[in-house]
């Protein structure tokens, strides 16, 4: 879980997130940052190594999913069709 970013980075809740972070970018590893009460985990072994990586990846967060599309589903009533003879119903 991302806590939060710092200069652009991802800031992670656990080491093993932030280590996979670093390898989808080409870094290794991680550092710490404190974040409120809580240690969070950046990408690379220093701030500067992360913030310095010239990847093109380099502020891509992983994607977050989109809900499941529901389908455009029309519905069209059939066409039943009932031929009276509109004849006075046989009294």
């Amino acid at each position: 879980m991302i806590l939060t970013t710092i200069d652009g980075m991802p800031l992670y809740s656990t080491s093993p997130e932030a280590v996979a972070h670093a390898i989808r970018i080409g870094l290794k590893g991680y550092h710490t940052h404190n974040f409120g009460a809580r240690v969070g985990y950046m990408a690379g072994v220093s701030h500067n190594s992360t913030t310095n990586n010239n990847s093109s990846t380099q502020t891509t967060t992983p994607p977050i999913p989109n809900p499941v599309a529901q389908p455009n589903i029309s519905i069209t009533p059939s066409s039943t069709s009932s031929s009276s003879s509109g004849g006075g119903g046989g009294y």
